[in-house]
């Protein structure tokens, strides 16, 4: 009984944490944690499954491309008015943030809207935010299988447009080591320096 209470109070005091400061660090447990506020439940050790992609150079991209380094993976897409842009800028804030270790941490965006997210298009864009930020891109099924892996959410609006159309989308920032293993979860309220205090708890 004792046990199980301070287990309760541990995890309480976790999920009081991410609703303060916005981002929850999970090491390498395999215990499910509910993010406060947002009905996310993560268990380290079944997201972030493998991929393969596209970088925006057009060249082959896999897991193993951030073998040696931290990555912070976005998802989201080019075309995004508001969200996207502001995580991407919070993201490369926090990596300046990091001084000297920033070259430890790849900044990722992966796209969800294949269709017009070419390797080119998203060459262009991720050059707006960070020059080191690297952008990733694939077939829909591809895409589909890796957000699944990570429970991102998103839907293709053509419904509203069919040309210029939205993609709804979560808006989470995964924090993932050199092992392709998910150590934080940022929410999109983040501010860069949460976000570069966290990172530099784990590297």
């Amino acid at each position: 009984m004792a046990n199980r209470i301070f287990l309760s109070l541990a995890i309480i005091a976790l999920m009081l944490t991410a609703a303060v400061t916005g981002w929850i660090i999970f090491g390498r447990a395999t215990q499910s944690v509910t993010m406060s506020g947002d009905g996310l439940v993560v268990t380290a050790s079944d997201m972030g499954g493998g991929f393969s992609l596209v970088d925006e150079n057009g060249k082959p991209a896999t897991e193993q491309n951030y073998s040696s380094k931290f990555a912070l993976v976005y998802f989201g897409y080019s075309f995004c008015p508001d969200v996207c842009p502001t995580g991407l800028q919070t993201i490369s804030s926090a990596i300046e943030k990091l001084g000297p270790d920033a070259d430890k941490v790849v900044p990722v965006f992966i796209s969800v809207d294949p269709e017009r997210d070419t390797p080119d298009q998203l060459k262009e864009y991720t050059n707006l935010f960070h020059d080191r930020m690297e952008g990733l891109t694939g077939s829909k099924s591809q895409i589909d299988e890796l957000t699944k892996s990570f429970r991102v959410y998103y839907a293709i609006r053509k419904d509203q447009d069919p040309e210029n159309y939205p993609v709804d989308h979560s808006s989470f920032t995964y924090l993932m080591d050199g092992d392709w293993k998910i150590r934080a979860v940022f929410r999109h309220e983040v501010t860069p320096d949460q976000m570069a205090k966290a990172i530099k708890t784990v590297l």
